[in-house]
């Protein structure tokens, strides 16, 4: 009773909270101050006034919201390598990702969603998107059995991935383990199931510059996480920048577009 008591009294002394917490409404959700963190956006929405065009908002914008237009490179890439679920994948990515950090940046409402709601349907295609790196190490399907297992990594998946969404999409964790997962499935079918000389196609110049681009961006997505220390977001820009990088380097080292191109009669 007395948690109960101090939140209330923490929530009516506080101008900018909104009539009610989503303590109040999931009392047994952990999320830190007695006024809310910030992961009550899920539930509530923001708890603050709008924030108007400023210098400072306009560099969030351009950090969170523009750096995305680095994702219609592979986008065009997918769709002419005739790629239908990645380009569908990376399409939802750059779609939802806008949107969450447009909220984030102004604190406002697009199509009716909040912040809260956009950054979980961010997260959401923040794995499948990565996940999507998996069919493509796995090579195009030759056979039926090729083709169940590219489908079972990318529908296991995104079953996974929405269960951690819905248990907390603001624990990175919850957004890193469907991931891991899916790679750890990976190397489970290269040993057991992969065609020989499979291991060629990484020997390439292409993949040794993606997968080092691949490192700056994990870098970079690390030091983003401390919004305290970036609050103009700058690394989370980085990190959309050069996961747009890796993912055409990736293209262009395992999926050639040539070998894309049905054969013409």
């Amino acid at each position: 009773m007395r948690p109960a008591l101090i939140t209330a009294l923490a929530v009516m002394t506080t101008a900018k909270n909104l009539r009610y917490c989503c303590k109040f409404e999931f009392p047994e959700t952990a999320l830190g101050d007695p006024v809310c963190g910030r992961q009550d956006l899920v539930f509530t929405g923001h708890r603050q006034a709008t924030r108007l065009w400023t210098p400072e908002t306009m560099l969030e914008f351009l950090n969170g919201v523009v750096t995305n237009a680095a994702f219609l490179v592979p986008l065009r890439m997918l769709h002419m390598r005739r790629r239908t679920a990645d380009t569908t994948a990376c399409l939802g990515l750059l779609v939802t990702s806008s949107a969450y950090h447009y909220c984030d940046v102004f604190r406002v409402k697009f199509l009716g969603m909040n912040a809260g709601n956009w950054h979980r349907l961010d997260n959401i295609f923040a794995i499948a998107t990565p996940v999507a790196i998996v069919p493509l190490l796995m090579g195009r399907a030759r056979t039926p059995r090729h083709q169940r297992d590219v489908d079972f990594v990318r529908w296991a998946s995104l079953f996974i991935g929405l269960f951690f969404q819905e248990l907390n999409p603001w624990n990175v964790l919850c957004t890193i383990t469907p991931v891991a997962l899916a790679f750890l499935y990976y190397l489970w079918w290269w040993y057991y199931c992969a065609p020989k000389g499979h291991a060629k196609k990484f020997r390439t110049r292409a993949f040794r510059l993606a997968s080092l681009v691949s490192v700056f961006s994990i870098f970079c997505f690390v030091k983003g996480l401390d919004e305290a220390s970036d609050p103009a977001r700058f690394f989370h820009g980085c990190w959309h920048v050069a996961n747009a990088c890796s993912a055409s380097l990736l293209l262009v080292a395992l999926d050639p577009l040539e070998q894309a191109r049905p054969v013409s009669d």
